[in-house]
């Protein structure tokens, strides 16, 4: 099928007046639905042009009716066009989670809105999704999509975890664009298949607020309650009740009603003629903002003087709504209500008390203009312009411009003999990101702890780009070792002149020659997947595989090590030893199954291993990711580790046990040839057996690809077999997900090439009747795949593996 350009759309969720919407409608997004349960402020949508009117959904999202037209609207457009959404921004009700609340009652019913965004979300699976709201957002407490009540941030991993890598930061948006104070929550999730761009290339970009006399300064000052400068209505002085201005008229910036000297000019109430103070809850209140400082958070209730830091720095009122505009980043000419252009040019102050309440809570509630179109632009020039479709399934450019750091690193033009010499395959981004975030996750909360990172086998640098996005909420000092002295210096290059590192040192070295007298708290990083001979000269080189030198090196340095490594290390007799030497050092944090998706066009399955220091507990919980089977669970180490199977079963399960309750297992041992193969084929001669010519039903078929090799062969072949001890053989097909068996009674006139497995052993008839059956079945098929832990590429059946093909008791 031919490749579909991709087009930028999104759903609004929570949508209020549009106005964070702007900042994705501004960067030319469509529009697919915008939902809102208040009717006024869809029709602020309606007249600024948000989206056509049958995609502006005004409603409940709890009742089925508003939730069915979202799933409606998103599936239509990706029927007709093929592609999925790409963006869902969702800014639920926050009072609920907000410290400023102080009339909370049982939110759990309003903070459940959150779930259905998050059910909205996971049923259209768009490329990425957006959540706003309050610092406490992800830590406040929710009724789940099962019932129960969880976190917001368990629940999203509980419910979108296994489909998206996403970030969630407690951020002040005056810092990433906003014109005005508002410290948020912002989260971001990317789906797993879009894998050259990471969450934190998507978050606002870093850019300094104005003060708030360079923004609002040049309007005019406005002394008269009613009245409006310089004939612009939404620049007006909102009345209020004149015994209230004695309050504020003296008070210099900064200052507070509450903190005069005279009783009768702080906040109060008169009952029967005795001055009745109000009680003061937040210290913003009554309260004269600066000059010069950043514009405040703009409230919902910023209409009245008692709300937080609503007082104008030099006039005795609140902020005007054209202020307020211009602290949200809402252009001038955005429409408030229909009808406007004729109130505006007759100064119809009664039309425009009739909607400003609207316009101000509209504003109180919204993201700011410049945030969302940050990341709207963001999403645009990182993800979809290397993005196009083929079959409805995303797939990334093969541009040379390519515009983050991480994806020049990833896809850096690596010739071939390099790549055999060095082994230098760099991963794809958002991989290195899902492993970098989980290992920093353990030093959440330790804001002045300086992390000390080892990256010994740097590369082009993609771990070292991530790691240096992290830096701007974690303190880095990161070390990074490299071998090839040009690449070397390219990262030098990079990142000596632009880090946020605390510290940077790169190193030309190879770091299993290298000597390291200092501490680290966390080695990260991809290491080498070649095999080398044994070096006996090297402390770290009795193992051929590269990855576990590194691996087994890293775990002296720190306990606390994330590696991307090959998938055959969960399950493999080769990796045995090592699969012991892990659990010896370290405790397991996570392991996530990235299947193919970790190397740019090389199909090699690999795991991220996550370890953290061991605590005492021989039982540990431990986090599961698997990107190609979208599930994301945890387990209990002595479950999935269990040390009476050969080999780690990550995806053990109820299923899984109620076969190795009834089965015997390790009967078997295995046996395959590595020396035949098409070069030693002859017209005449013995017949040589593959995978292929073994079928379900315990038979030998023909293939239209056999082959036959000289007796002479042949006959070493057959001497093989006949010495392997035990009564019974069986071959099956060695690198396949569909296990059969075959009595190698049935094939003695042939001999077996490497594709094909030789299993032994002593068996009785019934018991070997019942293990070709039970090898042939389809729940035989499931249970192996699991012991396989899903593999496709690294499932040879060895020492390991031949366990499995068990006896039914």
């Amino acid at each position: 099928m031919n490749s579909i350009e991709a087009r930028n759309t999104y759903i609004s969720l929570f949508s209020s007046g549009g106005i964070g919407d702007l900042g994705f409608h501004d960067e030319n997004y469509e529009c697919l639905a915008s939902a809102e349960l208040i009717s006024r402020r869809i029709e602020v949508q309606r007249l600024n042009g948000i989206a056509t009117p049958d995609r502006l959904i005004c409603g409940d999202i709890l009742l089925p009716g508003t939730y069915a037209k979202i799933i409606e609207q998103a599936k239509n457009y990706v029927d007709r066009n093929r592609q999925p959404v790409t963006a869902i921004i969702a800014t639920p009700p926050c009072q609920g989670m907000s410290v400023a609340n102080h009339k909370k009652g049982d939110e759990l019913g309003r903070n459940s809105l959150v779930v259905k965004s998050i059910e909205v979300i996971k049923e259209v699976e768009p490329l990425v999704f957006i959540f706003e709201n309050v610092p406490s957002f992800m830590k406040t407490t929710c009724t789940g999509m099962d019932g129960n009540n969880r976190a917001i941030g368990d629940e999203i991993e509980r419910e979108l975890g296994h489909n998206y890598e996403y970030l969630s930061r407690t951020l002040q948006l005056s810092e990433y664009g906003s014109p005005s104070s508002r410290k948020r929550s912002i989260t971001i999730g990317v789906r797993n298949d879009v894998t050259w761009v990471t969450p934190l290339d998507l978050f606002p970009e870093r850019k300094e607020a104005p003060s708030l006399y360079e923004l609002i300064g040049d309007l005019p000052k406005l002394n008269e309650m009613g009245t409006c400068a310089s004939e612009d209505i939404f620049h007006s002085f909102r009345p209020y009740a004149p015994r209230m201005r004695n309050w504020i008229r003296d008070l210099p910036e900064g200052a507070s009603a509450f903190d005069n000297d005279d009783p009768s000019k702080r906040p109060h109430r008169v009952i029967d003629g005795e001055i009745v103070p109000n009680v003061r809850k937040n210290g913003d209140k009554y309260r004269r903002v600066r000059w010069g400082a950043v514009a405040p958070c703009v409230h919902t209730r910023n209409d009245i003087l008692a709300s937080q830091n609503t007082i104008h720095p030099v006039d005795d009122r609140v902020f005007s709504i054209r202020e307020l505009m211009r602290m949200m980043g809402v252009r001038e000419d955005f429409i408030w209500f229909d009808g406007q252009e004729e109130a505006y040019r007759t100064r119809d102050f009664k039309t425009l008390k009739k909607h400003a309440i609207n316009i101000r809570q509209c504003l109180g509630e919204a993201v700011p203009v410049p945030v969302t179109q940050s990341i709207a632009s963001n999403i645009k020039e990182h993800l979809t312009s290397h993005l196009s479709f083929s079959a409805g399934k995303p797939r990334r450019s093969l541009t040379t411009v390519w515009s983050t750091f991480s994806q020049e690193s990833s896809y850096l033009d690596v010739p071939a003999n390099r790549k055999k010499n060095y082994s230098a395959y760099y991963t794809e981004p958002l991989v290195a990101f899902s492993l970098v975030k989980r290992a920093l996750a353990k030093f959440d909360g330790k804001t002045n702890r300086v992390i000390k990172v080892l990256e010994p086998s740097a590369g082009s640098g993609v771990f070292v780009e991530v790691l240096n996005q992290f830096a701007e909420y974690y303190k880095i000092n990161l070390t990074s070792v490299e071998l090839e002295p040009e690449i070397s210096s390219y990262l030098t290059q990079r990142f000596n002149r632009n880090h946020n590192f605390v510290a940077f040192n790169s190193i030309t070295a190879d770091f299993l020659e290298l000597e390291l007298l200092e501490d680290f708290d966390l080695v990260i990083g991809n290491p080498p997947f070649g095999r080398r001979p044994i070096d006996l000269e090297n402390k770290w080189g009795k193992d051929k595989e590269l990855s576990v030198r590194f691996l087994k090196k890293s775990l002296s340095i720190s306990t606390q090590v994330a590696f991307v490594l090959p998938k055959a290390l969960l399950h493999a007799a080769y990796y045995r030893d090592t699969r012991d030497h892990i659990v010896e050092r370290s405790a397991i944090d996570h392991i996530l199954d990235f299947g193919e998706f970790t190397f740019p066009d090389v199909k090699v399955e690999t795991v991220g291993l996550v370890t953290a220091p061991i605590d005492n507990s021989e039982d540990f919980e431990i986090g599961l990711k698997s990107w190609p089977r979208k599930l994301v669970k945890t387990s209990r180490s002595s479950y999935i580790l269990d040390r009476e199977f050969p080999n780690w079963v990550i995806y053990r399960d109820q299923f899984f046990d109620s076969f190795v309750e009834k089965t015997e297992f390790g009967q078997l041992s295995v046996w395959r040839d590595r020396t035949i193969s098409r070069k030693y084929a002859v017209e005449d001669g013995v017949r040589v057996l593959r995978g292929r010519n073994l079928s379900a039903d315990g038979t030998l078929i023909d293939d239209s690809r056999d082959y036959e090799i000289s007796e002479l062969n042949a006959l070493r072949l057959q001497k093989s077999v006949s010495g392997l001890v035990g009564d019974n053989k069986f071959l099956a097909p060695n690198l396949s997900y569909k296990p059969r068996l075959v009595p190698y009674r049935n094939a003695e006139t042939s001999v077996p090439e490497g594709s094909c497995a030789v299993l032994y052993g002593n068996l009785t008839d019934i018991q070997a009747e019942k293990l070709v059956k039970f090898c042939c079945s389809a729940d035989f098929e499931m249970f192996y795949r699991i012991a396989c832990n899903f593999a496709t590429r690294s499932i040879n059946i060895d020492d390991c593996l031949v366990y499995w093909w068990g006896v039914p008791r």
